[in-house]
């Protein structure tokens, strides 16, 4: 097994460095560096590969090649040069660069720093070999990443592959459906204890449900995954690989908790009852046609997470009732438990008229939003008896009185 410790930066969204910094740590990487939308770690092979089997909020993870500084194009040419590219992979993989440049005076194109990569990496195989790598820029083997701030670059290759967010199982999906690894890393950030009842009563496509039972059945999310980029690499070790494989799908258990999905819209619950199909996970999450403002749950205490409509999913007339409306559900019929909701609607969060336990700023897609946590104490529960009794005082049927 190779124990040569090289440098690793996985990637997340902005407000999950933190959740990702404790994953790592369990995973026992060395030299762990909180970052801005990443993480930095070292690591041997072993530890690239549980990574990209086990990390539930990267988004991909990637192998630093070199960092340098330069002048002009000339001088990054040779940089670049510098790295051995032959000795990463063989000539016949399929390469594509990732180019990013901020406040670069040189690469104000991005198309031009890749083209110059290209050259770069395409140069160092003729000048061994006679021939070449081809570019796939849509399903590379290899992808290199290109990143230059002013005159320093970071090179580096993409372990990961197609991105660690696409499990499998979300081939159906409703509208605006939420990442899987932000739906993750809302569930850490919720506290929820993997055993306790969880509900998703908004679950539109399912993704939080289905995160929450990998979460409790302890499945690592690349447990099943075939290829990822580094499958191409020179110094893939199959059987190790293959080894941690095994190794996760063996601490795989039966689901802990009991998870409810429900919608109010049915051709949703369509999409959900299909992506727990292909999870792996029929029969562990019950789905459920229910209206969350007159739903009441099975249980005296839990977690739920709602991902109301915000934004460009939002059509409602008034985000400010929307929100009034979820406060008074929670309110009346939530007591005893704990629920966490994101929201681009910072203002009209106010309107749900409850003081958060924990306010988390995170980001979906391009909106800037607010993840808040609520515990909704037992006391709330004499409001909950009291509404029962008056409705169920208002459907008893009436006797007729008799006259005296």
């Amino acid at each position: 097994m190779d124990t040569k410790q090289d440098l690793y930066i996985a990637k997340t969204f902005a407000g999950l460095e933190s959740l990702l910094v404790r994953e790592l740590q369990d995973l026992g990487a060395e030299d762990i560096q909180q970052l801005r939308r990443a993480v930095s770690f070292r690591g041997d092979l072993q530890s690239l590969y549980r990574a990209n089997i086990w990390c539930r909020t990267a988004l991909s993870i990637l192998k630093q090649l070199r960092s340098f500084t330069f002048e002009n194009k000339e001088s990054f040419y040779d940089e670049m040069r510098k790295v051995d590219w032959t000795a990463q992979f063989d000539k016949d993989k399929t390469i594509s660069v990732i180019p990013v440049a901020h406040e670069s005076d040189l690469f104000v194109n991005t198309m031009y720093l890749a083209q110059l990569s290209k050259d770069a990496v395409a140069d160092s195989f003729n000048e061994k070999y006679g021939s070449r790598p081809n570019v796939d820029t849509a399903h590379a083997n290899i992808r290199i990443n290109v990143q230059v701030y002013k005159n320093n670059c970071n090179v580096s290759l993409d372990s990961s592959g197609e991105a660690l967010f696409k499990r499998g199982y979300r081939r159906s999906a409703g509208l605006a459906p939420i990442n899987e690894i932000l739906a993750a890393g809302l569930i850490l950030f919720s506290g929820w204890d993997k055993k306790s009842p969880f509900l998703d009563p908004m679950c539109g496509s399912g993704t939080f449900s289905i995160e929450a039972a990998m979460m409790s059945a302890n499945i690592a999310p690349g447990a099943d995954r075939k290829v990822f980029g580094f499958s191409h690499w020179s110094d893939y070790d199959d059987a190790l690989f293959l080894k941690e494989q095994e190794l996760a799908r063996s601490k795989k258990q039966t689901v802990q908790a009991e998870i409810i999905a429900s919608d109010v819209k049915g051709h949703l619950l369509d999409h959900t009852r299909q992506n727990i199909m292909n999870a792996g996970l029929m029969g562990s999450i019950k789905v459920q046609r229910n209206d969350f403002f007159t739903y009441r749950p099975p249980f005296d205490k839990g977690w739920l997470i709602l991902n109301p409509p915000y934004g460009k999913r939002m059509m409602h007339s008034d985000i400010d009732e929307l929100h009034s409306k979820i406060g008074e559900a929670l309110k009346h019929r939530f007591a005893g438990f704990k629920a966490g909701i994101i929201s681009s609607e910072i203002n009209a969060m106010r309107h749900i008229g409850l003081k958060p336990a924990k306010k988390v700023p995170v980001f979906n897609g391009p909106l800037m939003c607010t993840f808040n946590v609520y515990e909704l104490f037992a006391g709330r529960r004499d409001d909950m008896v009291r509404e029962r009794k008056k409705e169920s005082a208002e459907k008893r049927p009436k006797r007729p009185r008799i006259k005296e």
